[in-house]
């Protein structure tokens, strides 16, 4: 578990790193909050306003969930040591199983605080998804940590330049999954590219669970699961090349 511990030594020896956690989640939910709560006092429907809630929570935690394993490789690069991580002894799903788990227990951190604010602040209680929720989480989970593992193979073999993927591929994936608006709204052409990611069925499961919408939450879990998983396999393949090119290639010396 020594890539878990890693992140929190560092972020017990820079607590601005804290800031992801306990600071960017409670800065989105309450700017969108309050947005919501002024468009319910021109007449908005309120499941309009929770609609962009779930996403917003939801979204944190896919947020913070890749970050972790993207950071698991952009720390070493920062700190001139990438060479002697992947020289060592640590295999890759000893990488993956221990910024996974720190992604995952700190995302779900910030996900309950942020979650007992929105409650206490804005009456919206994201918990009433229940175990849904847990599920959905958990399929976001697992697709961002897939992303992250893609975005680790482009940093090992193509280069440093392509660290700046972890914050715009959260951006552009966050565009496509319908966070703050249904998918409807987007051409043709680019929903199907839609719902062949599994954060787009994710988040549509949770909003039907939840009343908010129309369809079948458990085929939506299903359709999230399966993609996730897929992803996942593939990338994980992708990491273990990674680290084979990067060896042979010698790039990693040079970090």
């Amino acid at each position: 578990m020594g890539h878990f511990y890693k992140h929190f030594v560092i972020m017990r020896k820079s607590p601005s790193e804290l800031a992801w956690i306990f600071v960017y989640p409670f800065i989105g939910i309450l700017s969108i909050g309050l947005l919501a709560t002024y468009f319910i006092s021109i007449g908005a429907p309120l499941d309009m306003v929770i609609f962009v809630l779930v996403g917003t929570v939801t979204w944190n935690f896919y947020d913070i969930s890749q970050r972790a394993v993207t950071y698991g490789i952009t720390f070493d690069i920062w700190g001139g040591c990438l060479k002697h991580g992947i020289a060592s002894p640590s295999r890759a799903r000893d990488f993956i199983m221990g910024n996974g788990i720190f992604g995952y227990l700190s995302a779900m951190v910030a996900m309950i605080l942020v979650g007992i604010l929105g409650l206490a602040v804005l009456n919206f209680n994201i918990f009433a998804g229940g175990f849904y929720l847990l599920l959905s989480l958990t399929t976001i989970f697992i697709f961002a940590t897939a992303m992250g593992l893609m975005i680790d193979y482009l940093v090992i073999t193509k280069g440093h330049n392509y660290v700046s993927l972890i914050w715009s591929s959260t951006g552009i994936v966050m565009i496509f999954s319908g966070v703050y608006y249904p998918i409807t709204i987007l051409p043709e052409v680019v929903q199907t590219f839609a719902m062949v990611l599994p954060t787009t069925h994710a988040l549509s499961g949770l909003r039907a669970y939840l009343g908010i919408t129309a369809g079948d939450p458990l085929l939506s879990i299903v359709m999230a699961s399966g993609l996730s998983i897929f992803y996942f396999i593939i990338s994980v393949g992708m990491y273990k090349m990674a680290l084979r090119k990067g060896r042979e290639s010698g790039i990693v010396t040079w970090y």
